[in-house]
């Protein structure tokens, strides 16, 4: 058998014979694998590949004017009217196209599927991308009471059947014709709708909306869009289009331009692809840059183990240079004696790799798009298999460059005696440092990250959620069909000319939805007896929130403020604080009273004197404010108050749906499934249902701090577990050196106790200087990356004491127990084997 086959079936051996420098091994660089290759492969697919349902996306731009209705949350100015408008003014810039996608649900054939509901103009599929696979081409003509389904939603409710063409489906309890299969279309956010590849798809033509009335109100979902064929459409080319609109429609939109200029509105247009991953670019090349710091430093930490394997070997490594081996063959030996323990890693971090991807969806809660595309291919394969012969080669180079080959000689001549009893090696107490350091950087950043991340999840919400489900009901409309311009224009002459009779509808309506509301609630209460149905409509995260608009009479400054529709029992169910004034009696609550409560950020926004008592009593939107509330924490206004009102009916909401909030004791379960079967037919008119706790919503929300959490807590670990096999493998090298001078101490009568001590002593320069440095360095980097990066948390001491003091214990427990194991050896073994 050759030199070179004995190496390689001595390594393969080595793997269950030697678990003491194999198990490191497999254990740490496959799970510092796995989540290299993880990240690798998502920057390969979400970041280099092209997108796989778009049309040359280097031309495609999203184009927008978004307006600040708080300070975390930017909408969308755009209607398909104002787009259409846009399109015309521009039209020799290029082509422009729309789409809107929500979550929804349709039946065929008495079966119900969950599905993503596109409305997209009729040129989408030309402009933008999808493929036609069977039916007609949407136009002007075929598009009314139609839909195309995609490729998905035809296998599983037409077992891909050419007769689906012509059938009739019931979206919004609306029955529409099938005119078309389309491909399915994956590069679209879903936000925080759950997104499908069933898909169904309704046209209209964009042109035709110039002619529409103007809306007054915007629900920021409509995404628009821009082809680039003669010249590039800029956010210039975007404020001017605004400043004409103004002009053209000041006097339909009456106070709607006001509004939309105090809202600090922000022109933008940015390729598709840059839009469609927001941020995650930039997410994903940190994440890149942390896990390849991981790497780095497995590798070191991994590097002193092996010298101290190859230290154990010096006679071998000396009996092969005096029988003529060159130090090339000493380093091809030593490369294939651990590539069998490499290629090993490399399997285990692509299986490790795989299962991580799988999970990806649910760790990262949906925040992450296009995720279906991420998966092990062959890049990433190359990238795992070249990873581990690098370091391999690496390794083998420096474990056998380290020794005089002199000194070698020399100490084989004299029978080796004495030999370890030699200092640590310069190369060994860099790579030590590096390793601390590198472990003391990652662990300075997540602890601030940490930190931060656990505040956003701890936060004092000023209320008590409670054990509470909320059903969102959406009804049929009973109102007219829509109305041309000239009739919308007319109705709207009509209430101006008589807001009483307006305003008398609204409660006539309001009540209709009320005696639905009782009876989907004692249909709740068949089905579950212990519920307590509450009066209250809303709910203080307001999940689904509606933002006005008003001008103070006194001083004309307008203000833009958030609803909740609420009965006399929601301060008590959801404890909040009464701060002036009065809570809604339920004599005002059944007579629909005029009146309302406002938070103590609205209050203050209306007070004249700087006090909120002052607001008592005083009209905002026809309405009389009789009581201030304390704030709290909203989806709107995360970190301060937003103004919000608070009422008992409202105008908001066309189709009148309901929302019915319900309790349960603490500790007791919603049967969700029974509830919304109950619901779905107790009434003729009800739609749609959709049951979610508040505990579940906050969940829902909270899950990207979560993840973020999650993923620095197991980054944290992962780093204090390489830092402890490196300080291992430091340890083991260092005390090998010792083991001659040990055993003779041990020989000589000298106890276990005062060798632990006197070797850590002798330990102590090197580990004290090693995390001093790697300490201050880790800070001074983190202040000067702060001050490049104003995004950084600020800087904690609190939280870099309590992971330094994490990583000083791990390194000193890693060193005794090294330590006190090859104390602990046979003294006479150690003086036989030197």
């Amino acid at each position: 058998m050759s030199f070179y086959l004995r190496a390689l079936r001595h390594g393969v051996l080595r793997l269950f014979t030697l678990p003491r420098l194999s198990l490191p091994i497999l254990l740490t660089l496959s799970l510092t694998l796995a989540a290299v290759l993880a990240v690798v492969a998502m920057s390969s697919h979400l970041i280099f590949k092209p997108l796989p349902d778009i049309k040359d996306e280097n031309s495609l731009y999203v184009i927008n004017r978004t307006m600040a209705v708080s300070q975390d949350m930017r909408v969308s100015m755009f209607t398909a009217k104002r787009l259409a408008l846009l399109a015309e003014q521009y039209k020799r810039y290029g082509r422009f196209a729309a789409y809107q996608a929500d979550e929804s649900a349709v039946k065929v054939h008495e079966t119900n599927y969950p599905v993503s509901r596109f409305d997209a103009s009729n040129n989408f599929m030309t402009m933008v991308g999808g493929t036609l696979l069977l039916g007609e081409q949407p136009n002007k003509v075929n598009t009314q009471n139609s839909v195309w389904i995609s490729e998905s939603l035809w296998q599983s409710a037409f077992q891909k059947n050419v007769n689906a063409i012509g059938q009739t489906l019931q979206i919004d309890a609306t029955s529409v014709q099938i005119r078309g299969v389309v491909s399915d279309f994956s590069s679209f956010n879903s936000d925080n709708d759950e997104k499908y590849t069933q898909q169904v798809w309704r046209y209209y033509d964009l042109a035709e909306k110039a002619a529409m009335p103007t809306q007054m109100t915007i629900d920021g979902s409509l995404q628009p869009l821009f082809r680039q064929t003669e010249r590039a459409f800029t956010a210039d080319d975007m404020e001017s289009f605004w400043q004409q609109y103004y002009l053209d429609q000041g006097e339909q939109l009456g106070p709607m331009k006001q509004m939309f200029e105090s809202m600090a509105p922000e022109s933008t247009a940015t390729l598709y692809r840059d839009n469609l991953m927001e941020d995650q670019q930039t997410m994903l090349l940190f994440l890149l840059a942390t896990v390849v710091i991981l790497l780095v430093m497995a590798s070191l930490n991994l590097l002193n183990l092996f010298i101290a394997h190859y230290q154990q070997r010096e006679q071998e490594f000396a009996t092969q240079l005096c029988m003529g081996a060159s130090r090339n063959k000493l380093l091809v030996m030593s490369f294939l004696e651990n590539l069998s323990t490499f290629l090993l890693a490399a399997v285990l971090g692509l299986l490790g790799a795989a299962w991580l991807i799988r999970l990806l969806p649910i760790i990262s809660g949906g925040n992450i798009a296009m995720l279906e595309l991420v998966q092990i291919d062959a890049i990433t394969i190359a990238v795992a298999v070249a990873i581990v012969l690098t370091i391999n080669l690496f390794f083998a180079f420096l474990s056998t460059r380290q020794f005089d080959q002199t000194q070698l000689i020399s100490n084989l001549n004299n029978g080796n005696k004495g030999v370890n009893a030699g200092k640590v090696t310069r190369l060994s107490q860099v790579l030590f440092i590096a390793q601390l350091s590198s472990a003391a950087v990652i662990l300075t950043g997540t602890a601030m990250l940490a930190n931060t991340a656990y505040d956003k999840l701890n936060i004092h919400l000023g209320f008590e959620p409670g054990n509470t489900l909320i059903a969102n009901v959406r009804l049929q409309s009973n109102d007219d069909p829509i109305l041309d311009s000239a009739e919308i224009e007319e109705k709207v002459a009509q209430v101006a000319q008589d807001p009483e009779a307006a305003e008398q509808k609204t409660k006539q309506h309001y009540q209709g939805a009320l005696e639905i509301k009782n009876q989907l609630e004692q249909a709740i209460l068949q089905v579950q007896p212990n519920i307590t149905p509450l009066q209250s409509q809303g709910e203080p995260f307001s999940f689904n929130t509606v933002i006005n608009m008003t001008e103070d009479e006194q001083t004309q400054e307008r203000f833009t403020y958030m609803t909740i529709n609420i009965a006399p029992d929601y301060l008590q169910t959801y404890k909040l604080n009464l701060l002036a004034g009065q809570n809604m009696t339920q004599t005002q609550y059944l007579n629909l009273e005029p009146v309302a409560l406002i938070n103590e950020t609205f209050a203050k926004q209306l007070s004249t004197d700087g006090t909120i008592e002052s607001v008592i009593g005083k009209k905002v939107s026809n309405r009389q404010v009789i009581g201030v509330i304390a704030d709290n924490y909203t989806m709107m206004a995360k970190d301060q108050g937003y103004p919000t009102m608070l009422y008992s009916y409202s105008h908001d909401n066309a189709n009148f749906g309901i929302n019915i909030a319900m309790q349960l004791p603490p500790g007791q379960s919603f049967d969700k499934h029974a509830i919304m079967q109950a619901i779905q037919y107790a009434h003729p008119q009800v739609i749609e249902v959709d049951a979610r706790t508040l505990d579940e919503r906050w969940a829902e929300q909270t899950m990207p701090q979560r993840v973020q959490f999650y993923f620095i807590s197991a980054l944290s670990l992962l780093t204090l577990l390489l830092a402890a096999v490196g300080s291992n493998g430091m340890a083991m090298s260092f005390t090998e050196l010792k083991r001659f001078e040990l055993a003779i101490r041990m020989a000589t009568g000298a106890s276990r106790i005062n060798l632990m001590k006197r070797t850590l002593k002798s330990f102590n320069g090197l580990l004290l200087s090693a995390l001093a440095i790697a300490i201050t360095l880790a800070c001074g980097l983190y202040l000067a990356l702060q001050k490049a990066i104003p995004m950084l948390p600020a800087f904690s001491w609190q939280a870099l004491t309590i992971f330094t003091s994490l990583l000083i214990a791990i390194v000193f427990i890693a060193i005794v127990l090294v330590v006190w194991r090859i104390i602990n050896a046979d003294p006479m073994r150690a003086l036989r084997e030197q």
